[in-house]
């Protein structure tokens, strides 16, 4: 983690090499710790550190970006020539009216949290035998990794944009083994406390031995289903590239395409970006520097906009949303606070309001690129899916294969609870699902997973 001070002198010398008008420049600076564990017992601590600079220029219109680990004089040269050298070959940008001029301040939110950056791997370790110990008084052992991360975000531009933030994060994840079951819990937060890995762990323990003496298979056909966060998250992260993204709403690829405006969804659905909000994973503003706002996706089921960077928004026309997570990014804008609302209901409610239906902890090996137009998606369900009968959890399922349309599942939710859990992202440090557990009718399940 760097200084605002060493953090700005370092872009201030980067947007002096670029030699031109119009260039912006982001520095960022890791202190990343992660501690694995499998058989309930630690077998990894690791630690790294590490800084990068990209520099993007606009050069006749055209953008160019170049990205560097070292920060002398001569580099920071070099990568300027690199990126002006990949403006000259690219194609002049659509409607674009140059980059962002400060218009007002970012927003004041609590981002770092100095417990969490204090916290070593010795005092990880003490709450994870605590969490093991517990878990063999039930006859499970544990996998998984639990991590915590220091950061510094800079960015600034020619215009004299400047932001500047640290950042702390958690993110563990838990697996229970017991008697071929397994049970599964994760939770990120700004802050290591609430993560609470001993509750991670008598969550995940509870998944992996309820019904253990009741399997029963179940045959294909469309069930009800109830989704816990964790799952949800999965698909959300698909949506995220095949749908809210500027490149695919612009290519046509998004089921957003074309449709803004119109009821696509159930009208008890909103997903927002929403990077603002403090029991989520706040963040002040984007890279291109534009402070962050609570930005609809989906309003009560009317499709509201994509998620752009800058240079799309002019492109398309549209307002930009603050979601530039890399200079220059083919995404051309991604939601990394992906946030979901929730309803009125409590999840024993929705168990208790199903005939016939499956109770889902997480899905995995999902594929969302079976058809993007109606984000058709596969799958399988994993780490606890049970079968609800008469409004009661009464077996235990394995893991079941699932295709479904999620533009058609999304307009068959019958239910949504009031609580919602944060589950963290592999693909970025900033962000990742704030959900709801979720009630929808008619999940095409497959066959056995």
């Amino acid at each position: 983690m760097r200084s605002e001070q060493e953090s700005q002198e370092i872009l201030a010398r980067a947007l002096g090499a670029a030699q031109t008008s119009e260039a912006d420049a982001v520095f960022i600076a890791v202190d990343h710790d992660v501690s694995r564990f499998a058989n309930s017992g630690v077998h990894q601590n690791m630690s790294d550190e590490s800084a990068s600079l990209t520099l993007r220029v606009i050069v006749n219109g055209a953008m160019g970006v170049a990205t560097t680990s070292a920060f002398d004089p001569d580099e920071l040269a070099r990568v300027a020539e690199l990126a002006r050298e990949a403006a000259r070959h690219a194609g002049p940008l659509q409607h674009f009216s140059g980059l962002y001029r400060e218009g007002e301040p970012a927003p004041q939110l609590r981002t770092f949290d100095e417990a969490t950056a204090l916290l070593d791997p010795a005092a990880k370790a003490h709450d994870l035998r605590a969490m093991f110990d517990r878990g063999r008084e039930r006859g499970v052992t544990f996998a998984g990794s639990w991590s915590t991360a220091t950061a510094s975000v800079a960015t600034a531009n020619t215009h004299g944009v400047q932001r500047y933030a640290q950042m702390t994060s958690s993110d563990a994840t838990v697996i229970a083994l017991s008697s071929g079951a397994s049970g599964y819990a994760t939770r990120c937060a700004r802050s290591a406390n609430d993560v609470n890995i001993l509750a991670l762990g008598d969550e995940a323990t509870d998944k992996a031995t309820l019904l253990v003496d009741k399997p029963e298979d179940l045959p294909p056909g469309a069930y009800d289903v109830i989704l816990e966060p964790p799952a949800l998250s999965e698909v959300f992260e698909w949506l995220n590239m095949i749908a809210f993204s500027g490149q695919s709403f612009d290519d046509g690829t998004s089921f957003f395409a074309g449709r803004l405006g119109e009821q696509l969804l159930g009208r008890n659905v909103t997903i927002a970006d929403d990077a603002v909000d403090e029991s989520f994973l706040p963040f002040p503003f984007d890279l291109e520097g534009l402070p962050k706002r609570r930005v609809a996706l989906v309003e009560n089921g009317i499709v509201r906009s994509p998620a752009l960077d800058k240079a799309y928004a002019d492109r398309l026309q549209l307002a930009p949303t603050a979601s530039c997570w890399s200079l220059g990014s083919s995404e051309h804008g991604s939601s990394f606070h992906m946030a979901m609302d929730g309803g009125d209901a409590t999840r024993e409610e929705l168990i208790r309001s199903t005939k016939l239906g499956i109770w889902v902890t997480r899905f995995n090996y999902v594929n969302g690129l079976l058809e993007p137009k109606t984000a058709l998606m596969t799958g399988t369900t994993r780490d606890g899916t049970f079968l609800i009968r008469d409004g009661e959890v009464v077996a235990r399922l394995p893991n079941l294969r699932w295709t479904q349309s999620l533009t058609e599942a999304l307009n068959r939710v019958e239910g949504l609870t009031r609580e919602r859990r944060r589950v963290g992202t592999w693909f970025n440090m900033f962000g990742g699902t704030l959900a709801p557990t979720v009630k929808i009718a008619g999940w095409t399940i497959n066959a056995k997973g």
